[in-house]
């Protein structure tokens, strides 16, 4: 176990599961209604979360997936998944879905490197050619030729 696990009491991290998973349920029901008021809900018990347990890596990223994916707040989302990748550096799938917004909606170059961070860790097949297949539109577009694993 990591110290920063350790650090926090057991009842703050007991509490702040909770919370995530108080999180998790206004975001299902939010993705059934397609209702950004339940999302919003959602962002709020997951910062709950994280004011219980500041370390809490996955608190991070799925904050940083609602925030991008149904709020459009992209510095948020960036911001939370770079947090996510801070506590979590060997995690593949924050800078999976960093990159995918940076793809769509940033940098491209920072999107080259979060996704080729990607591949380095990840396992999942499905994902890895996705994030090649982006890898290589970028490199296209960017006139940089093509990307080989």
């Amino acid at each position: 176990m990591t110290q920063q696990y350790l650090s926090v009491a057991p009842w703050r991290r007991a509490l702040a599961y909770w919370w995530y998973a108080w999180g998790l349920s206004w975001c299902y029901w939010g993705i059934r209604g397609a209702s950004q008021p339940f999302f919003r809900a959602g962002v709020r018990a997951f910062d709950r979360a994280l004011r219980l347990w500041p370390g809490f890596a996955q608190a991070h990223y799925r904050r940083g997936l609602i925030r991008g994916r149904e709020l459009s707040d992209l510095p948020g989302a960036l911001a939370d998944l770079s947090g996510a990748i801070a506590l979590a550096p060997d995690w593949p799938d924050p800078y999976l879905q960093r990159g995918l917004f940076q793809r769509f909606h940033g940098d491209q170059r920072a999107a080259l490197e979060d996704l080729g961070r990607y591949l380095e860790l990840a396992h999942d097949a499905f994902w890895r050619a996705e994030a090649e297949r982006q890898i290589a539109m970028i490199r296209a577009e960017l006139g940089e030729g093509s990307f080989e694993s």
